[in-house]
């Protein structure tokens, strides 16, 4: 899996912990090859993420801070609509509600992280 990009400890610590969580909500409620497909959208997003401002209309620090958060909170909601069932559905809509929680969280942390020039 692709390394992100951090801008300091502070955001490797929120983000690192935010992708933990994802990927263990995505993993508890699919098959093996359904949770292998998603963690090529994962590092669909991550590569995103480091490649960002290498283009010309792309250089905006805030935006970056949170293309992983927020995409990555819509590929696992987009996730778990395709693979909730009936048998699962209860816990899949809890696991969209602590990821509602966990994003807005992890927004609030980043949107706290005061930027260093060095």
């Amino acid at each position: 899996m692709t390394e992100p990009i951090y801008a300091n400890d502070k955001h490797r610590v929120i983000i690192e912990t935010y992708i933990t969580m994802c990927k263990e909500f995505a993993k508890e409620v699919s098959t093996k090859s359904r949770y292998n497909n998603y963690l090529e959208v994962v590092e669909i997003i991550l590569e995103y993420s480091n490649n960002y401002g290498s283009g010309t209309r792309e250089d905006n620090f805030w935006d970056w801070m949170l293309i992983i958060p927020i995409n990555l909170a819509v590929a696992t909601n987009g996730f778990f609509a395709g693979v909730e069932t009936r048998s699962n559905s209860a816990v899949v809509r809890a696991y969209r509600i602590v990821l509602d929680e966990l994003v807005q969280d992890t927004v609030n942390k980043i949107d706290k992280i005061e930027p260093i020039k060095e």
